[in-house]
């Protein structure tokens, strides 16, 4: 008898302290402070970056700037609903606006920022996200409960390039670059300056050396002198087109 009436003792304090710990859960989950948002079209559900000392609706994928989601019912809010003023949930679970018509949306995907104020979308390539959603959504435009914790993730696309159409693959690239657009002018700079360097130090050498031999066979006498400067112009060529490149080599390192 005493076996049984700790036995159920003992299950109903493992009951009770699950409770506990999932009251705690959905306690810490919900908790919202109050910020001055500065965009007047902001809403429950809205991505919101920090841009400078200003918190407005995010409007750019993979927005470096995230701060958090506009709360929906936080269990419990900190400061004053001021003028202007709106929950804001910085880390926990709560339901954030997402649109699944760029790619269907499933639970575990990564959220990240979209072209549409305040809209999430899946984030098909590693950058900065809001977070994890915790449901599926596959519409135009909804709210799901997402894990909020803005970061910059790295993960490992599995999706495989055989199997999507063309375009969806230029949309990828976009997408993807559009992540870093200072880091990608870089490299279109250097990629520019390098070739060029390169071209114009080519064509220089060809003018030289046929200019050279022109010398030569006109005045045979001054071939050493001939052969001299067109060194010296060599090594002059070589310098300013190393030159290029080093700065090519810079441009793509700072």
């Amino acid at each position: 008898m005493k076996k049984i009436l700790f036995l159920l003792f003992l299950l109903f304090f493992l009951f009770i302290f699950q409770k506990i710990i999932f009251a705690q859960d959905s306690f810490f989950s919900q908790v919202a402070i109050y910020f001055k948002v500065e965009d007047k079209e902001a809403k429950p559900g809205d991505i919101i970056s920090k841009k400078g000392e200003k918190l407005v609706r995010s409007d750019r994928p993979y927005d470096p700037d995230l701060f958090g989601v506009v709360a929906t019912n936080p269990v419990v809010t900190i400061g004053k609903p001021e003028k202007d003023a709106l929950p804001i949930i910085t880390s926990g679970i709560t339901l954030v606006r997402v649109n699944g018509t760029y790619e269907p949306i499933k639970r575990g995907d990564y959220i990240t920022s979209s072209d549409k104020p305040g809209v999430g979308r899946k984030a098909p390539v590693p950058g900065h996200i809001i977070g994890r959603a915790l449901e599926d959504f596959d519409g135009e435009e909804g709210l799901i409960l997402v894990l909020v914790q803005p970061q910059e993730a790295n993960f490992e696309v599995k999706q495989s390039w055989e199997k999507i159409s063309l375009w969806e693959a230029i949309g990828r690239i976009v997408t993807a670059l559009e992540r870093d657009v200072p880091r990608v002018l870089r490299y279109v700079f250097a990629i520019i300056l390098a070739s060029g360097s390169f071209i114009l130090g080519y064509r220089a050498f060809m003018r030289n050396l046929r200019e050279g031999i022109r010398g030569i066979s006109r005045n045979p006498l001054a071939r050493h002198s001939i052969r001299l400067a067109m060194i010296l112009n060599l090594i002059g060529i070589v310098i300013v087109t190393l030159a290029g490149l080093g700065l090519a080599l810079f441009v793509i390192l700072v």
